[in-house]
């Protein structure tokens, strides 16, 4: 006879199996912040742009090589950062009460490098590389925007693919993280484009791209000016500005309501060949077969597997932890 306990966890366990095939095998869900991150595959790419059209610090155009990475698919928002000021009482960013700024879906801004730093830290994140941070907006296409070559290409209807300067996108401000889906970059990224400025872990060096290394750079010595890098542009940008080689900078303790951030981890760090507790059965994979054993002991104290945060009880928590990690392996 099947009991109504056992009901309630398969029927969950098929509406998340469903889901889950529905999503592209390339994202995951970041279980600390609970952010969407997209796999941006190792690779080579042309970072910087020509001289005609850049920045001297856009120049000169060198080879880097990548190891594969995730990045948030989204700038962190609002409402995750305010999780992470619940749980460590790091000070309020500036412009945290600002109706205009506000809302749980916009991207948090007011946050200096420091403060975008220990966030990551706190997530078991990091911030991205400017090496990262341009192969994810660009691609192996090489564009001048995430979505190709010309701002205001026009794609499934729209021209206004970024919230940019100006009243032709319809907001005044930042905008709600997404609102641009015809924006997106190669990888599925969103709005790396306007919107927020973005730190990234660099240091900033004018004349760094011509001694950069090419195998995953990133600059850790400070030069003279001693600033951080920023990428993306923001809402304030003009659509020339917000051009994915432009580098910004400013010092790491200063904030501005147009600057925010998203985070970046290794592949390798997340799925780690060492620990891969989401894999209960032990072949080396998270697939149906351990959302399969958590069904089975649902509700059961001190059970003998499914109790994946080990809390004494196998409950929707670990359901939903294995779910997060499904199709990580063990090479």
């Amino acid at each position: 006879m099947i009991s109504g306990r056992v009901y309630l966890p398969c029927k969950m366990l098929f509406l998340i199996t469903i889901h889950l095939w529905s999503m592209p095998a390339s994202e995951i869900i970041h279980e600390k912040d609970n952010s969407l991150m997209v796999l941006v595959p190792n690779g080579k790419f042309m970072m910087g742009s020509t001289k005609d059209i850049a920045d001297p610090d856009e120049t000169p155009i060198h080879i880097i090589k990548l190891d594969a990475f995730y990045i948030d698919k989204f700038e962190v928002t609002n409402v995750q950062y305010a999780l992470f000021l619940s749980e460590t009482r790091h000070a309020t960013p500036r412009f945290w009460n600002d109706p205009d700024l506000n809302r749980p879906d916009q991207p948090v801004v007011g946050v200096s490098f420091e403060g975008a730093s220990r966030y990551a830290n706190w997530a078991g994140k990091r911030l991205p590389t400017e090496a990262e941070w341009e192969f994810s907006a660009r691609g192996t296409n090489e564009n001048q925007y995430p979505w190709g070559n010309q701002f205001e290409a026009e794609i499934s209807g729209r021209v206004n693919h970024a919230n940019v300067a100006g009243d032709t996108d319809g907001f005044d401000k930042t905008a709600p993280v997404g609102s641009f889906p015809t924006g997106i970059s190669q990888f599925g990224v969103h709005d790396l484009a306007g919107n927020a400025l973005e730190w990234v872990s660099d240091w900033y060096d004018e004349n760094y791209y011509a001694n950069s290394p090419v195998e995953n750079p990133e600059n850790k010595n400070p030069s003279n000016f001693l600033g951080r890098v920023l990428r993306g542009g923001s809402w304030r940008k003009p659509p020339l500005k917000v051009r994915s080689t432009m580098r910004y900078t400013l010092l790491p303790n200063l904030s501005d309501n147009t600057i925010g951030f998203r985070c970046a981890i290794t592949a390798s760090q997340q799925a780690s060949h060492d620990n891969l507790p989401w894999d209960l059965n032990k072949d080396r994979i998270v697939d149906i077969l351990d959302l399969v054993i958590v069904a089975i002991y649902f509700e059961m104290v001190n059970a003998p597997n499914g109790d994946v945060n080990k809390d004494g009880v196998v409950d929707i928590l670990d359901l939903v932890a294995v779910a997060n990690h499904f199709g990580d392996r063990i090479d």
